[in-house]
């Protein structure tokens, strides 16, 4: 399978923020702008026997003041949360290439290619001495069925992209089931299972990074381990 090395940026959801934080201070501006031609057009004009009172005048700046600080506040904060989420970016990254095990029920099939499928050992298989795998596609019909014997170490197993009958699947996504079965083929539960592949790419998305396994797309908290 051929690994790309590209790596994306996805809007941002820190994009956004820090625009909406540079349009509330240019409005601020023309806010505190206009409210000083009025402050000033009302003293020139003002009554010399009753001048106007300056309490609400004071009240205003400072509320007008109040309201820059958090703009600015804001701005910072928005600074940081960019910063953070390039070092979670940067550190991502150097997962391209390299084999993950991640959380997933769902195989994405590429080119006849998937994520291998890897299975527990008979010490945390709850008794099962095999694995039947289950793969069903979008419309949830069943289109393969495999028995894979567990042993003392966990398994590995590859779906070819065919059917029961071996006729090529179309490329697309499909929910994989593992359930477990004794010595006597009794079904034991449902065991729990992984898939492993090379990360191709990682995109930010909502600011957050996210790995791309020959076609799968999952976000970080699904990774489970390197290999």
């Amino acid at each position: 399978m051929a690994t790309s090395t590209a790596v994306t940026t996805a809007s941002t959801s820190s994009t956004t923020s820090t625009k909406a934080s540079a349009a509330a201070g240019t409005k601020l501006a023309g806010d505190m702008q206009s409210f000083l031609v009025l402050l000033t057009t009302q003293l020139q004009n003002q009554d010399p026997t009753n001048p106007t009172d300056s309490t609400q005048f004071t009240t205003q700046l400072a509320q007008f003041s109040a309201v820059e600080q958090q703009i600015a506040t804001n701005a910072h904060l928005e600074t940081l949360l960019s910063l953070q989420q390039s070092s979670s970016m940067l550190s991502a990254t150097s997962l391209v290439g390299r084999n993950v095990e991640i959380n997933s029920e769902t195989m994405v099939l590429q080119d006849g290619e998937t994520q291998s499928l890897k299975l527990p050992a008979l010490s945390g298989a709850g008794g099962a001495s095999t694995a039947v795998v289950s793969i069903a596609n979008a419309s949830g019909t069943t289109v393969r069925t495999a028995v894979v014997a567990l042993g003392s170490d966990p398994a590995s197993w590859n779906w070819d992209g065919t059917d029961t009958n071996g006729r090529a699947l179309a490329d697309g996504k499909y929910t994989v089931t593992v359930t477990g079965a004794d010595s006597k083929g009794a079904s034991t539960g449902s065991l729990t299972s992984t898939l492993t592949g090379a990360v191709t790419s990682v995109t930010r998305t909502d600011g957050n990074p996210t790995l791309t396994i020959g076609g799968l797309t999952v976000s970080m908290d699904k990774l489970v381990g390197l290999q």
